[in-house]
């Protein structure tokens, strides 16, 4: 009995699981070589068993959202499919595969050549990650195929805004913002390097200090003014412990009471855990003059065809 896949590639990592799974597996889409073991390349999940996350030198398939290094994916896809993580007999399953919005055809065409040539699944659709939800959000909806929603897709490269009218996206309203969770933690190493400890080659550990201490401020002007506060006072400010790679091989938010007993290396964070975030809606404060999140969402609520 056949199998059915479903593939998120993203450009930072891959999210898979059959349909009968309850949840996704969370894999890297690189290929990394580490400063401590030179001999060793790490692929995929592989990646989890690298002791040392210090000046990691990565290899990606994708640049700018799109795949552009096609000897880099098909060896992480290789690696996926293989034995050793989902076992998969591609002859015997379906597979539903993502795309980027507006993917160049060429990299669609030589993707199908892999998939099939190459591995020979069974079948093969493609879609994107928004219909996806969309998808999921019309079959749960009252509404039915009447459904209408507009999603904001924020990834690794770019953000897309897409609206979808009874379960069709309007492509003609869909608009792309060049600027996603990578961007995000240049402005983190950049600002850490510049203020505190010299971190910009230090990618996959500010990429986690963003993921455990940066957050979306509801009222930026307030949490501005808290940030200035002196004490307890200032409930933003944070002290970040950076891995040692012996103790412990993932930085972590530190408890003041604690801050000072032990002997690790730490970041203190404070307007930076809401600043980062806040270039999603305000771009052209960092150097990008493209509109924010919440423009782009009106925007491309007006180019929605009237009657929609």
């Amino acid at each position: 009995m056949s199998k059915t896949l479903i593939w998120d590639n993203g450009a930072n990592t891959i999210k898979i699981g059959f349909i009968s799974d309850q949840q996704p597996r969370i894999i890297p889409n690189c290929v990394v070589k580490a400063k401590s073991e030179r001999k060793r390349v790490y692929v995929g999940d592989e990646l989890n068993e690298c002791r040392d996350h210090s000046s990691l030198f990565f290899l990606l398939p994708a640049e700018k959202g799109y795949i552009v290094n096609w000897d880099i994916q098909q060896k992480i896809w290789d690696r996926i499919i293989g034995k050793d993580v989902f076992d998969v007999t591609p002859s015997d399953t379906k597979l539903v595969l993502t795309d980027p919005i507006y993917n160049v055809p060429a990299i669609k065409d030589f993707s199908y050549e892999i998939l099939f040539e190459h591995h020979s699944f069974h079948s093969v659709a493609k879609t994107s990650a928004t219909s996806l939800v969309a998808l999921a959000d019309t079959v749960s909806s009252q509404y039915g195929n009447e459904f209408c929603c507009i999603i904001v897709d924020s990834g690794y490269s770019f953000t897309h805004i897409v609206p979808y009218y009874k379960g069709k996206a309007v492509r003609s309203a869909i608009v792309r913002i060049d600027i996603g969770g990578k961007a995000l933690t240049n402005l983190l190493k950049e600002w850490v390097s510049y203020r505190q400890l010299n971190v910009l080659e230090e990618t996959y550990v500010m990429n986690e200090c963003k993921e455990d201490v940066c957050y979306v401020a509801d009222d930026f002007q307030r949490h501005m003014d808290i940030a200035k506060r002196h004490g307890k006072e200032n409930s933003i400010i944070r002290e970040y412990v950076l891995p040692d790679f012996v103790s412990h091989h993932r930085g972590f938010i530190c408890e003041p009471s604690n801050c000072n007993k032990e002997n690790n290396q730490k970041l203190t964070v404070n307007v930076e855990r809401f600043a980062a975030p806040e270039a999603l809606f305000n771009p052209s404060d960092v150097g990008i003059h493209q509109m924010g999140i919440p423009e782009a969402l009106a925007y491309s609520v007006s180019l929605c065809p009237e009657g929609n």
